[in-house]
């Protein structure tokens, strides 16, 4: 029959029915010399500490042991399975919903107070994120295709630039508008306007000449009064101007001419030529009388403009022709001044 025994030591035995297993308590020790002790009632109380004193220790909770609380040496407590920490209510809770994920779950809102959240992985928000303050960035942002609508890029609150817009300034562009972002330099978009003259080019007579001239020939381009042509610049032989380039071209001319004689229908013409100069045409036409009312030199001028779409700059051609009115009047030049004079100007494409 059951029994308890005081043993030599101090210590009690509490033996079963058949004597062969037994409880034992010995200085505040509890130990069995089955597997097992049962505490048998609703509640225990334990007035201070529990202390599991072997490595591995497990709880086990429910009537079947289905949750359990694993001591992991050297680590911590390990939660068995795939089993919640729950909060409030089944809602909220943290759970290693595998091997290589963790879930921390709220109703409504997880948060995080600290002086500093490290984050050492890449993050995917699936919902809005709304972010206050001052961000920095170890690294170079990605954000994915078409994920940053033009409605929240907000420039109004920018510093402005406080200068004018140079060439090697910078500006964001849609490259072919297929969503790759891209950027162009001021300098571009100054040439896709067309803003700014990319040739200017002036060329005058270096000396007098008298009388009619089918190609007026003696001529430099200007070198004096800080003059300095733009581009490329027009080519010139034997009275003859080639274009360095294809687009739309102002041409501007003027003449001075004198003479002691009466000459009427003195002319000043500008010829071109498509077909690398075996034919011309009167492209720029001026004309003016000389009248001697004073019996000795009188001088006048002549001007004219022509726009000119210059298609191909290897066959267009430009010349100059000079014609008096019938009586020797002369043609006006100098190499320190600047007299007869015809000036390139490229304002656009072809």
């Amino acid at each position: 029959m059951a029994e308890i025994r005081i043993n030599a030591t101090g210590g009690v035995k509490l033996y079963d029915a058949d004597d062969s297993h037994y409880a034992q308590i010995v200085a505040g020790t509890i130990t069995s010399n089955v597997d097992a002790i049962t505490l048998g009632h609703d509640t225990v109380t334990i007035a201070d500490n529990l202390s599991l004193g072997s490595d591995s220790a497990v709880l086990k909770f429910g009537a079947d042991g289905d949750t359990t609380l694993t001591h992991t040496d050297g680590t911590g407590l390990t939660l068995n399975s795939t089993n919640k920490l729950c909060f409030n209510d089944a809602s909220q809770y943290i759970q290693g919903a595998s091997n290589a994920i963790l879930d921390i779950a709220a109703t409504d809102e997880i948060e995080l107070n600290a002086t500093l959240v490290d984050i050492n992985a890449n993050v995917e928000i699936s919902g809005t994120a709304t972010t206050t303050g001052v961000h920095t960035f170890s690294a170079t942002p990605v954000f994915p295709d078409g994920s940053l609508a033009l409605a929240d890029l907000d420039i109004d609150g920018g510093t402005d630039i406080g200068a004018a817009i140079v060439d090697a300034d910078l500006f964001i562009i849609d490259d072919g508008a297929g969503g790759t972002n891209r950027k162009t330099a001021a300098s571009r978009l100054k040439t896709y306007i067309g803003g700014g003259i990319t040739e200017y080019d002036q060329w005058r007579t270096t000396t007098e000449t008298t009388g009619s001239q089918s190609t007026v020939d003696n001529w430099e381009r200007v070198d004096t009064d800080s003059f300095e042509h733009i581009g490329s610049g027009m080519t010139e032989s034997s009275g003859v101007f080639t274009f360095p380039s294809t687009g739309k071209w102002v041409i501007h001319t003027m003449a001075m001419i004198g003479g002691n004689v009466d000459s009427r229908y003195n002319d000043w013409a500008v010829h071109l030529s498509t077909d690398s100069g075996s034919s011309y045409s009167s492209a720029i036409y001026c004309s003016q009388f000389v009248v001697d009312t004073i019996g000795s030199s009188t001088v006048g001028s002549m001007s004219g403009d022509g726009l000119f779409d210059v298609t191909n700059a290897s066959t267009f051609r430009v010349k100059l022709a000079f014609g008096d009115g019938g009586n020797t009047v002369t043609l006006v030049g100098a190499s320190a001044t600047t007299n007869c004079a015809i000036s390139f100007m490229r304002i656009g494409d072809t």
